[in-house]
Formats: structure tokens, sequence, C-alpha cells
């Protein structure tokens, strides 16, 4: 048995610790991002899935994380957020005097800029107290490039020095865009006006929220949708390029992970115009939204394989979602084997899988103490089910819920 088939042996029976990269895509991207071939040779991924070359990188690869969905209904809110008075954006066109998309985005990307801007400043004023107050010389010893530059690494004596700052909810931001280009300006069902006023009530409409729910989303193969999550990735690495290097020397470069922050950002945010109501949980990395993907997992593959991910010099992370009975015996180990052979063969990154049994997490969350060693993959990492906080139990049950809908 090859390595590949064995590694497909243990998933599919439930092994959930491991993630799998693909070296073609991260090699193109860190040579792509400023390091020497035979340096991103030599990577690893540090933190959950960030791509490092080892003994050679001071990369602050989780300088932040960026709830991406905010800037939208700032966009739509005239740069206040939804029920406040206080403006904490920038002051942007009026939803009455929007006319088309290019309307809309204008002033997304103008919330966009101004908010990064903002975090990119408050991030150079740590970088500055760290190399004054907290250098690291014994981390410096141990890098590359430091003692012949006589610089700490906090001064920007490594070899690399990037700052990965991560762009949360890509996707529920391109949904909720695809749901504003669908239904107020091609279909004309309602006006820019009335759904945010909609929004600001949390969508109580329900009529209105299934027809935003029903329309095309990212993870079904479907390029109107599709290329809206697209969007939103590439405009938010070219505004992070635009705001220069941090204060080592080094790019600040996107991440497409979340952790928890999907999460928690989620419940913080308003309602917005793909159906999503105030407080849900955002799509985790740059997996569909959950109970959105609904033509099975080659169809997620699919819009997936379309982004670009070498725009993502500080990695991804990709959840796929399994029931065990989808890959129980020699055909179904031999199904996923090729999904994940063509995923990385047309450009993936990162993937990680879950296979379990939506009725053992129902009983886990009910009684923890039947299952202590249960195993999930939550945003690059694994944690025992039990560690988690119970509305991240309640997301990762939504996760394999969809897997039943849409196995194989």
């Amino acid at each position: 048995m090859c390595i590949r088939d064995r590694i497909c042996a243990v998933l599919s029976t439930g092994s959930n610790s491991p993630a799998l990269y693909g070296d073609e895509t991260i090699i193109r991207t860190m040579t792509g991002n400023g390091y020497r071939l035979e340096d991103a040779r030599d990577y690893t991924a540090v933190g959950c899935v960030e791509p490092v070359c080892q003994g050679k990188s001071f990369s602050s690869t989780d300088a932040a994380i960026f709830n991406v969905p905010l800037m939208l209904e700032m966009a739509l809110n005239g740069g206040r957020r939804f029920g406040r008075v206080l403006r904490s954006g920038a002051g942007t066109m009026s939803v009455k005097k929007m006319k088309s998309m290019d309307d809309l985005t204008a002033a997304f990307e103008i919330q966009l800029k101004t908010m990064l801007e903002r975090l990119v400043r408050d991030l150079q004023a740590v970088e500055t107290a760290n190399r004054k107050y907290h250098p690291t010389p014994l981390t410096s010893m141990l890098l590359d490039g430091c003692l012949e530059r006589g610089a700490c690494s906090t001064a920007g004596g490594a070899r690399y020095n990037f700052s990965g700052i991560q762009c949360v909810a890509p996707v529920d931001t391109g949904d909720a865009l695809r749901a504003v280009e669908k239904a107020v300006f091609q279909d004309r069902t309602t006006g820019l006006p009335a759904l945010v006023a909609a929004l600001r009530k949390n969508l109580p409409d329900e009529r209105l929220r299934a027809q935003l729910r029903g329309i095309e989303k990212f993870g079904n193969d479907c390029a109107e949708a599709d290329r809206w999550t697209k969007y939103v990735i590439k405009t938010f690495a070219r505004t992070l390029a635009s705001l220069g290097n941090n204060t080592r020397g080094g790019a600040y470069v996107e991440g497409l992970y979340s952790v928890t922050a999907h999460e928690y950002f989620g419940r913080i945010t308003g309602a917005l115009p793909h159906g999503r109501r105030r407080g849900e949980p955002f799509a985790s990395g740059i997996s569909p939204a959950s109970g959105m993907d609904r033509k099975g997992p080659t169809a997620v593959l699919n819009s997936v394989n379309g982004l670009d991910h070498t725009t993502a010099a500080n990695g991804i992370n990709f959840n796929l979602k399994f029931t065990p009975h989808t890959l129980r015996g020699e055909e179904g180990r031999r199904a996923l084997g090729v999904l994940i052979e063509t995923y990385f063969r047309r450009g993936g990154m990162q993937v990680q899988i879950n296979v379990l049994d939506p009725a053992v997490l129902l009983e886990a969350r009910g009684d923890p103490s039947r299952y202590p060693h249960l195993l999930v993959r939550v945003s690059g990492y694994s944690a025992y089910f039990n560690d988690l906080t119970p509305a991240m139990k309640d997301e990762i049950i939504r996760r394999s819920e969809l897997a039943i809908a849409s196995s194989m």
C-alpha cells in the first residue's frame, strides 16, 4: 500500500488529526513572495497552516485576524454598524444613491482599506514596542541572518520577515455580494434601501430570507456565485499589498484561515444579504457556509480550486466533511483518494477532513463523559470535542450534518 493509500485509510476510519498540504502550490506561493527556492522547499507549517522556512523566518503569522463581512455591513450603512449612532468606518455613499454593484463594491473597498490602514498602524506600534522593549536575543541567535546583520529578530534581523493578516469569512462576504447583485440589480425583487432596512431588523420576513438563502452560494460550482468570493480574496490581498511593509522590512500577507474567529465574528456582526441572521457563525476558512453546499464534494472542490490559493501567502484552511458510511470499505477509501489527489493537482494548498457520525457528536455534546477522547479538526488544528465551547460544538455538528446531504 502506497503512502497516499495509507493516508486515506487512516482518514476514512475517523482519525481526524492529520491535515494534508500541497507542496507544489505552497512552494510556488512562497517563491512568489520572496523566498528562495531552496528555502521554500524546506518549508514547515507553523501555528495552524502558515508556511514558513524553518530557522530563517520571523514571520508574525498570526499578527491579526480581520472581520471582512463587517466591512460590507458598514458599506451598506454609511460607515456605521447596524444599530449604532456613531460612525466607526469611513463615510461612504448612501444605499439610496447606489445604482449598481460598482457603487457598492467601491464603498466596500473604501471601508476595507480604511480599517486595514488602522490595523497596520496599530500593528506597527506593537512592532516598534517589541523592538524597543522586548528584544529576543536567544531566539535571534537561532535564526539565520540575525548574527550576520547584527540585528535582533524584532528589528528585522531574520532572513524573512512577513506578517500574516487573516481574511476571515471571505465566503460569507462573497455570498452576500452575490445576493445583492441577484436580488437587487438583476431580478429586482427588492430595492437596496428596503433590503438594508430588513437587515437592520435582522431579516424578520421569512419569505425574503428564504429568497436570499435560495440565491446561488459558493461551493456549488456556480461561476456567478464563486466569482464574488474570488473578488473578496483578491481585493483583500491587493489592499494589504498597497499598505507597504512592516517595521521589520517584510510584507503584510493574506491568510485564509479563521481558527475559531469565524464563530466569534459571526456573533458580533449584523445580518447579511445572503440570508444569514445576526449572530450566526460565518464559514470557516475557505469552506462553504454551513448548509449551502448542496451539490456534493465534487462541486465544493471545483469552487475551492477556482480560487487562487497563491494569494494566501500566510496559508489557508479548507474543511471537507464526511460521515463514516460515506467512506466505508475499499470503494470509499478509493473515492476519498481521488478527491484529494484531484484537489491538489488543481492547485489546492491545504485540506483537513472530519469523518464523524452526527449522532455521536450529539451524544458527546449531551454527555461529555461518553466520548472523552473524541478528536475533531477545527480550523487548521485538531481539538478534543469536549474542550470546545458550546458554540463551537454546535458549529462542528452543523458541518457534519451537511456531510449527510452532500455525501458521495
